[in-house]
């Protein structure tokens, strides 16, 4: 039969997609809008901070917040979708302010104290645990009665929610741990690079 529709009818063609292609298309196009939107992030925290390496670090905990959300909706028992998708776009705009929170103290502290730069960190770690923590608590607080349907549910809601209050979860403490972790590394490579280069200066 679909073999016989070009010869029956001259110019018409039969394609087979509907409701899964328009799927493919939203997710395409949200995909593009979640890659702007960490652009625009980068681009703000760049200008911001007069620096290209700070703003890279802080999006790279993004990726933590991702996490929960593949260990949440499983354990939730739902999947992730469209809206799900839009919830996860949202988080990357919320996901920050923890590590931007962080790395500013790191800044302050670097200025006032002469310590070593592992005890600027863990310090800064600690000045604001209790901050990021209780605003941490508070977000997921409102997010998560909505995720898991108390007083009532909305269908629409409760994916983006979810995905919201886990991603918050996970990415913010998280966040916690792992800047200072980078920024010692980052740190270390920086000291062996200097003494590499000060010793073949030496030789030469």
């Amino acid at each position: 039969f679909l073999k016989l529709i070009p010869g029956k009818y001259p110019g018409n063609s039969l394609l087979f997609g509907g409701e899964e292609k328009d799927t493919e298309r939203s997710m395409i196009s949200l995909a593009k809008a979640g890659l702007i939107a960490v652009f625009g992030i980068f681009i703000i925290l760049a200008l911001t901070m007069n620096n290209i390496l700070k703003p890279i670090a802080i999006l790279s905990s993004i990726p933590l917040g991702i996490i929960g959300i593949v260990i949440g909706f499983p354990l939730s028992g739902k999947s992730i979708s469209f809206i799900a998708m839009i919830g996860i776009i949202g988080l990357a705009g919320v996901l920050v302010n923890a590590s931007i929170v962080l790395v500013d103290c790191i800044k302050q502290i670097g200025i006032d104290s002469e310590a070593d730069y592992d005890s600027i960190l863990v310090e800064a770690s600690k000045r604001r645990f209790r901050p990021i923590l209780l605003t941490t608590l508070t977000t997921m607080g409102g997010l998560l009665p909505t995720a898991y349907s108390v007083g009532g549910s909305d269908p629409v809601l409760i994916p983006m929610t979810l995905a919201l209050g886990w991603g918050l979860g996970f990415g913010t403490f998280g966040s916690l741990i792992y800047i200072p972790v980078l920024f010692s590394i980052s740190n270390s490579f920086h000291l062996w690079f200097s003494k590499l280069f000060s010793k073949k200066g030496e030789n030469l």
